[in-house]
């Protein structure tokens, strides 16, 4: 349809809520929206007097029909237009983390309750903390809780398993209590343990060191010099962890903070977690030029936001003024996402308004820092393409390697760099099915014939400008040979990195004339590291592959268990270790595994364990 077609469709609607769908030709979705108003906000896409900038633009220009959704109020509009986004993923909507979950650490229910990682929050007595920005964050506060109060890292089920194994090498160093010791560690003891790392994972410093020091003071004064000791270095360990957090206001601020900062390249947004007065985390997005940040925008990502992460805290500190219609609708929404009273306003004043503007502030020197950074691998981008003799700078490289063991479980890696700079996120691996035996010549052959099979639009499949092959001639013409059969050898530059005696990369090679890297260390540098990442991602699926494929042979040796059967036990239970601590009863819940086979397996498994 044309732009006067859809402009005179949309004038047709009716002046009521609803949700809005545009579709591309192929009838793809590339936007979702919501409106209280539908004829109001569709026909103003496609009206010859109301301008369009950046990102609309293009949607628009994209467009070739839309439908609607009529709700009954804007409050049904917004949940259903959130409904749409999950479902269709459009391209044009805000997308966060990649639609990645959010980490929490789980403290699980029990005598000897653990800690752990996990993307979900469960019903039942287990207790979660977070969420958390990224899992980095939320392992290296497992690990500091864990060896401040020498909580076992290990996934042993306690009391169960107390006396089974011997001490690990933790409790030898002093970073666990020694669970698995009988008598050494009471379950009061362990609780009072866990209750200090309660006290850590909330943030209250303060009141936890005040706890610890009474405990040492009354172990120094019954002459328990070990114990006080041991107490002295918790406090260590603690104060230190909480010198960390930046004191940024009263004790019992809790809220998020959200800055932009917005300029004709683009705009950040950074989140500043605040709890107990200090900031604990902190997230920040960044967007191009044709994604400036306005009230109306933000409002979309605030709701994408706290739809992903999960968690809405009480509190909703917002730099830039929200429309006020639009803003009691977002808040109507996340009271219903919290299950309570939710405020979300632009502080004017205060302590608050404080934090606002270091959010702001945050955002800008952040998306500077950025830039800069770019701009330093553009220089270098473009230094490159000179010295390789390249048409274009390679904005986008991908480099592959072959790993097998022993010519089997052959597998191909295939990593990403955009703008310099590795984009773990797109890294594929390539199982090969029809190569036999070390040919890596073939592998190299197979698995690009598969990637190239991809539609260069789909998510993390875009063509590369340059292709970098982890070995010389004999895999740069293997390379070439695919390219032309897809017909890209005129838009895909291929190199090989070529290594010397002491596996480092000494030239390149573009299948005929090799190019020394003598005279460029910074080149040297660039590839060597490439070449080390590839090696070690390929190497590491290989491996994945290899350990999989032993752990269902192992299976495949128990009576009525096949090869398939051994999989969906694996699926179901997660990891071997998982599958020899389940009873004959729970084996046999697996789908197609009989009472039989179920209690010949538990046997097989005990047998193999030496219990």
């Amino acid at each position: 349809m044309t732009k006067e077609e859809l402009f005179e469709k949309a004038r047709l609607l009716p002046l009521t809520p609803g949700v809005y769908l545009m579709r591309n030709k192929k009838g793809v979705v590339i936007y979702v929206g919501k409106s209280k108003a539908l004829r109001n906000r569709v026909s103003s896409y496609f009206s010859p007097s109301v301008p369009h900038y950046g990102k609309t633009e293009k949607m628009i220009e994209s467009v070739d029909d839309f439908e609607v959704y009529h709700t009954g109020t804007e409050l049904e509009a917004l949940l259903q237009e959130n409904a749409f986004i999950k479902q269709y993923m459009p391209r044009y909507n805000i997308k966060l983390k990649e639609e990645e979950a959010y980490p929490y650490i789980r403290l699980s229910d029990g005598p000897y309750p653990n800690l752990s990682l996990t993307y979900t929050r469960k019903s039942g007595k287990d207790r979660y903390f977070g969420p958390f920005s990224g899992a980095h964050v939320a392992k290296s506060i497992i690990v500091a809780a864990q060896k401040t109060f020498g909580l076992p890292a290990c996934r042993k089920d306690f009391p169960k398993e107390i006396g089974k194994t011997r001490p690990c090498l933790d409790y030898h160093i002093g970073q666990c209590c020694g669970v698995c010791i009988p008598g050494k560690v009471s379950e009061k003891e362990y609780a009072a343990r866990v209750g200090h790392a309660v006290r850590l994972l909330k943030g209250d410093y303060g009141g936890l060191v005040r706890i610890l020091t009474e405990e040492m003071n009354k172990a120094s004064e019954a002459e328990q010099y070990e114990r006080a000791a041991s107490y002295r270095d918790c406090i260590y360990a603690v104060k230190k962890i909480g010198d960390r957090q930046q004191i940024v206001a009263s004790p019992s601020v809790e809220a998020d903070v959200i800055g932009v900062y917005s300029d004709d390249l683009g705009s950040s947004v950074a989140v500043l977690f605040v709890r107990n007065g200090a900031i604990t985390d902190r997230e920040t997005f960044f967007f191009g030029a044709d994604e400036i940040m306005n009230p109306q925008s933000l409002e979309g990502l605030i709701q994408r936001y706290y739809e992903l992460r999960g968690f809405v805290p009480k509190r909703i500190c917002v730099s830039m003024e929200l429309p006020e219609e639009e803003s009691a609708l977002l808040n109507a929404w996340l009271c219903e996402k919290a299950g309570c009273r939710v405020q979300l306003y632009t502080p004017q004043r205060g302590e608050l308004r404080a934090l606002t503007d270091r959010a702001c502030k945050n955002a800008e020197e952040l998306i500077l820092h950025r830039r800069a950074e770019e701009a330093k691998h553009g220089k270098f981008l473009i230094s490159f393409a000179q010295f390789t003799h390249l048409e274009t700078v390679p904005d986008r490289i991908e480099s592959y390697d072959v790993s097998h063991s022993g010519g089997e479980f052959n597998s191909c890696g295939m990593i990403v760099l955009e703008k310099g700079k590795f984009a773990k996120k797109k890294y594929r691996s390539f199982n090969i099915r029809d190569v036999e035996g070390a040919n890596d010549v073939g592998c190299i052959r197979e698995a690009l014939s598969r990637r190239f099979s991809h539609d260069p639009s789909e998510e993390g499949w875009a063509y590369p400008d340059l292709i970098l092959m982890d070995g010389g001639n004999a895999q740069v013409h293997a390379a070439l040979d695919v390219l032309r059969e897809k017909g890209l050898e005129d838009s895909v530059a291929v190199l090989g990195m070529v290594k010397d005696e002491h596996h480092k990369t000494r030239t390149l090679t573009d299948g005929e004339n090799e190019l020394s890297l003598l005279k460029r260390q910074d080149v040297f540098v660039f590839l060597y590291t490439i070449q080390e990442e590839v090696h070690r991602y390929a190497l590491s699926r290989m491996d994945v592959r290899r350990r999989k494929t032993v752990k269902q042979s192992s299976l495949t040796k128990v009576k009525g268990v096949g090869e398939a059967k051994a999989q969906e036990l694996l699926r179901h239970f997660g990891t071997l270790e998982a599958l020899r601590k389940a009873t004959p009863e729970e084996i046999a819940e697996v789908k197609g595994i009989n009472a039989e086979t179920a209690a010949n397996l538990a046997a097989y498994l005990k047998e193999a364990d030496g219990t």
